[in-house]
């Protein structure tokens, strides 16, 4: 697993790509949402806005982290590093 993890580190993805490595990798999906439907708390969320990508994780209501990203690619390799490192 760690050898095909370093192998995608720096790799392109859309959040297609990223969602198939985490279910992959048995991330629990209680740890992310990408789409905006269901629960968004306690757990990282990615949401295109007009400045670009942003991500953030939300904690009892509260952003803890709140990134925005140029691009969908830069975004999805920030939320791969968080949730497989």
């Amino acid at each position: 697993m760690e050898v095909m993890i370093i192998m995608l580190i720096g790799k392109k993805m859309k959040i297609c790509e990223l969602k198939k490595i985490l279910v992959d990798y048995g991330v629990p999906k209680d740890l992310y949402n990408f789409d905006g439907t269901g629960r968004t708390d306690e757990r990282f969320c990615i949401e295109r806005v007009q400045e670009g990508w942003n991500v953030f994780y939300i904690e009892r209501g509260c952003r803890t982290t709140n990134l925005i990203f140029d691009s969908e690619e830069d975004a999805c390799q920030f939320l791969y590093k968080e949730l497989l490192e």
